[in-house]
């Protein structure tokens, strides 16, 4: 059953391993082959490069193999956020955390709360996803409540309080060793999930400024070393995975090439104005 022709979805849908077996159907040959490709690296870099193997091995393993799987369907815009997104931020948050990352950790949390809390609870959410999607800008072509000024200010505001209020927290509570790139990843990525909520195509823009944040944050957790410097690489070689793909998303996704269903928005939207007008 494709999402895209699904009258309505329940909430059993949602927590049933088969309906997301089906949410795989009708990706392109290029997804398929980053999805094997990259599970074949994760697994590489988790159990195959001569560290022990021990509870944190299979914890970031599977950290990273539900993250690499969800977004490579938010790409194809497949609702594989919910419950494999949920099931990566868990673990990513305890990874996070452990490694001294709280403002990565409290994004991981954002994460739920915006990106696959709302899947779970409200079915309705993920239903013709695709259909939704546009840019900015063209909320005001799409007639919408809120336009691109209060979109703009609004997400300028969230990214500087939350920028503000991780590093005073890692900088005069926590004395954590990287408090600017860490709050940094928790401005650009809170940005992104913003967008990507409200289905806006902007957030691939920011998920490439929050991959840059995170490949920086997690190369400097790699170079610091320590007793967890094994999962962190595998942290690190995701990161550079989910940067990949989001180049690749501005290229081919349905996220960016909306232009048709926004014409006809545009169209109702301007043959309503018009009946107003006439009673």
């Amino acid at each position: 059953m494709n999402i895209n022709q699904t009258n309505h979805i329940s909430h059993w849908q949602l927590l049933n391993p088969i309906w997301y077996g089906q949410q795989f159907k009708g990706w392109t040959r290029l997804s398929y082959t980053l999805l094997g490709v990259g599970l074949l690296i994760i697994a590489y870099t988790s159990f195959a490069m001569g560290a022990a193997i021990t509870s944190m091995t299979f914890a970031t393993f599977f950290a990273a193999a539900f993250g690499w799987i969800t977004v490579l369907g938010l790409k194809e815009a497949k609702p594989m956020n919910g419950l494999f997104g949920l099931l990566s931020a868990a673990i990513y948050i305890y990874v996070a955390w452990l490694h001294r990352n709280p403002a990565d950790a409290m994004l991981q949390l954002t994460y739920v709360i915006l990106l696959d809390i709302p899947v779970l609870i409200m079915p309705g959410w993920v239903k013709n996803t695709n259909q939704h999607v546009r840019f900015i800008h063209e909320t005001d072509i799409r007639g919408e409540t809120h336009g691109k000024v209060f979109w703009y200010t609004m997400l300028t505001v969230v990214a500087i309080i939350a920028f503000v209020a991780a590093y005073l927290f890692e900088t005069k509570i926590l004395h954590t060793p990287r408090p600017i790139s860490d709050s940094l990843v928790l401005g650009t990525g809170l940005i992104g999930a913003v967008l990507t909520t409200f289905r806006f195509s902007e957030s691939w823009f920011a998920w490439l400024l929050q991959g840059i944040m995170q490949i920086i944050l997690w190369g400097l957790t790699v170079a610091a070393g320590g007793a967890l410097g094994a999962s962190a690489i595998v942290i690190l070689v995701t990161y550079l995975m989910y940067f990949a793909n989001d180049i690749l998303a501005l290229l081919q996704s349905s996220w960016f090439h909306h232009k048709d269903i926004t014409a006809q928005l545009a169209k109702k939207q301007c043959q309503v104005k018009n009946l107003d007008t006439i009673f």
